[in-house]
């Protein structure tokens, strides 16, 4: 039986919805594993999601050492944000016959493929002790009960990586914990606070474990540190001189932490000499041509809004080294960038280049006279 017109192009419209639909679906495959959703990598990914390509869907996570993993294993992750030292860690669990065999090789094939889209930005590494402990540098921590954080979080991977590069053993970590009393807008920092808590004031909370040394890694200011700091903590300083210093020097820079970013903490001077570590978005050679072809399109997606980026997303953004129209930032040892962006940044270049040529003619003889452009 015939249809009419009318019943035969509704047809087609609900066809043509459900193709888009199902086009949504397919589009918005994609994803990106960042961290805890009060901090910068969450905020970081809601930004390429809603400046850059809005079917980008954000994930929150444990942290680097997650994020790698689930590069892996986890349908559908195509980028994530790591901090740089999870390459020079990954190579030592893949090298460790302590590790099973068949995790090691899963580790070997990771390494093989992981690959950097874009370096971000330095995260300053902050060890925390009380003031009345007479430990005053990181190469004295040996030994001592150390909160860092939750196991595949950044933290703990950057803690244990520098640990074991200064004393060439595990450290005594202390088990996470929340104290009843934490407040905080998610689980993760309630940690953190309970741990500051700890830390301050054994004697007090001595029904939690003892901590002597506390380890946060981020951007300074941490808001963590800025506002309710208990008033007898200090920052431990590092020394380049110190046996093991080099090793460490491998994986992190030098840098200072200033005295201005948290008043309360007693640094003397104007600044402490600490550690930093560089923040990665990263993605992978995957096996799927689509997904490769996906990271092509988001790295032209990525050059025209880098601007936007930059003036409506998170303050770090202003923080890239890299610009359109400048080469590539060199990697940590051990890391290159993706064959699929190189190729995008290049050409990102050329059209930053045509747009800046273009911005005169756009004057029109109106505006020049009135002293709007030239």
């Amino acid at each position: 039986m015939n249809q009419s017109p009318k019943k035969w192009m509704r047809g087609l419209s609900v066809l043509a919805g459900i193709c888009a639909a199902a086009a949504a679906l397919s589009a918005g495959a994609e994803s990106i594993v960042t961290g805890g959703k009060t901090g910068t990598y969450y905020a970081i990914g809601s930004n390429l999601r809603d400046f850059v390509n809005p079917a980008l869907e954000v994930k929150d996570s444990k942290g680097s050492w997650a994020n790698v993993e689930d590069m892996s294993r986890t349908k559908g992750v195509t980028l994530a944000i790591v901090q740089s030292d999870v390459y020079s860690a990954f190579v030592q669990l893949r090298d460790s016959k302590e590790v099973p065999e068949a995790t090691r090789r899963e580790y070997a094939q990771l390494l093989a493929n992981l690959r950097v889209f874009m370096p971000l930005y330095k995260e300053e590494i902050h060890f925390l002790a009380r003031k009345d402990d007479p430990i005053e540098f990181i190469h004295q921590i040996k030994g001592k009960p150390l909160w860092m954080d939750m196991e595949k979080s950044g933290t703990y991977l950057t803690a244990l990586n520098i640990y074991s590069k200064l004393f060439q053993e595990r450290p005594n970590a202390v088990e996470p914990f929340i104290n009843t009393t934490a407040t905080g807008e998610d689980e993760g920092t309630k940690r953190r606070r309970s741990a500051l808590m700890a830390l301050s004031d054994p004697a007090y909370y001595k029904a939690y474990p003892k901590i002597d040394v506390m380890v946060l890694v981020g951007g300074q200011p941490l808001g963590l540190l800025e506002k309710n700091l208990p008033p007898n903590l200090k920052l431990l300083k590092f020394d380049p001189a110190q046996p093991g210093a080099a090793k460490v020097l491998q994986d992190y820079q030098k840098a200072a932490i200033q005295k201005s970013s948290y008043p309360l903490l007693n640094i003397a001077g104007s600044e402490s000499p600490s550690l930093a570590v560089d923040s990665y978005l990263i993605t992978a050679n995957f096996a799927d041509p689509q997904r490769n072809q996906y990271i092509k399109d988001f790295a032209d997606q990525f050059c025209t809004n880098f601007g936007v980026l930059q003036e409506r997303g998170h303050a770090k953004w202003k923080s890239l080294t890299w610009q359109p129209g400048s080469s590539l930032p060199p990697v940590a040892a051990g890391w290159q960038y993706s064959d699929k962006v190189k190729e995008r940044l290049a050409s990102c270049r050329t059209s930053a280049a045509a747009a800046t040529a273009a911005k005169p003619s756009a004057c029109s003889p109106q505006d020049r006279v009135t002293g709007l452009c030239r």
